[in-house]
């Protein structure tokens, strides 16, 4: 009897645990909810683009973590965001200056610029760390497609990553058409060009994108319609960041005012970058809107 109970116990856990993997997935996010993702990760806790980072976000059920990619002296995929080490980090110079053992001999700096034990994450740490865990949007990351894409492949991870890009989608087919079935991408969007509805236009009538995300502007003269595209199954991403991003709906106004976030909800937005993601993930909470 108390084997039949640890084998029902485990049994449980292993199902409980394949329920939530599948959960982290882009296809599989309900349509009812909105994504919370952390800048850079959960940098107000940790280093950012570092594990600890990372780990608070998972810790706090963010949705997605956004993260940089740099690469060493070595060719290894490391975070960064920055083009040089040193704002960040102890060290000096760009990461393509030094090996990967090299870099792991400096110290990650925290948002006050202090020094902590924390060393530079490689891509393969976090992907580790984070498999049927949390989404990822990988900056950067098709500037080093050749090897981020069999990391992906080989760890079943692609339906875990969200790309962005700027390219057109004559640009975007003809760099990527080879993978471009495999992965989830999202353009970017500059409401003030004149150009942008083209853009739109091309990439809803060749392919079946993630969604897009807007920039709007500091003000609110070129918004368009996003419920005409959110209807059509697609995301609409708008990051809550700085006010250029949001017609002045920025993040820092939340100290003052809880109620900035329901201006994305209003908007039909439902993919918001954030710089802080514990205020946004109490307020969707508050509305029945997050996951």
């Amino acid at each position: 009897m108390k084997n039949l109970k640890l084998f029902c116990f485990f049994a449980i856990l292993f199902v409980a645990n394949n329920l939530f993997a599948q959960n982290v997935s882009l296809s599989k996010f309900p349509n009812n909810k909105i994504m919370v993702v952390a800048h850079r990760a959960d940098w107000r806790e940790a280093p950012e683009n570092s594990i600890w980072a990372i780990k608070k976000a998972i810790e706090k059920k963010i949705d997605m973590v956004e993260i940089d990619l740099a690469l060493t002296k070595d060719s290894v995929l490391i975070l960064m965001h920055d083009k040089t080490i040193d704002r960040t980090t102890t060290g000096k110079g760009k990461p393509s200056d030094y090996t990967l053992a090299e870099l792991k001999s400096f110290n990650l700096r925290d948002g006050l610029g202090s020094k902590t034990q924390m060393q530079v994450p490689t891509l393969e740490e976090v992907l580790n760390l984070t498999k049927g865990k949390i989404l990822i949007n990988l900056d950067k990351g098709f500037d080093y497609i050749h090897l981020v894409y069999p990391l992906l492949k080989d760890r079943k991870m692609l339906d875990q990553i969200l790309f962005k890009g700027n390219e057109s989608y004559q640009d975007f087919n003809t760099k990527y058409g080879n993978i471009k079935n495999e992965i989830h991408y999202m353009p970017i969007i500059q409401l003030n060009n004149t150009d942008n509805w083209t853009k739109i236009n091309e990439y809803l009538k060749n392919y079946k994108v993630y969604g897009f995300e807007f920039i709007i502007g500091n003000d609110e003269s070129n918004m368009i319609d996003f419920k005409k595209i959110k209807d059509q199954n697609i995301k609409i991403w708008v990051n809550s960041l700085w006010p250029q991003h949001n017609a002045g709906h920025e993040d820092d106004k939340v100290l003052s005012d809880p109620t900035i976030y329901q201006w994305y909800i209003d908007n039909n937005i439902n993919i918001i970058q954030t710089d802080r993601p514990k205020e946004l993930i109490d307020f969707l909470k508050s509305k029945n809107l997050k996951n």
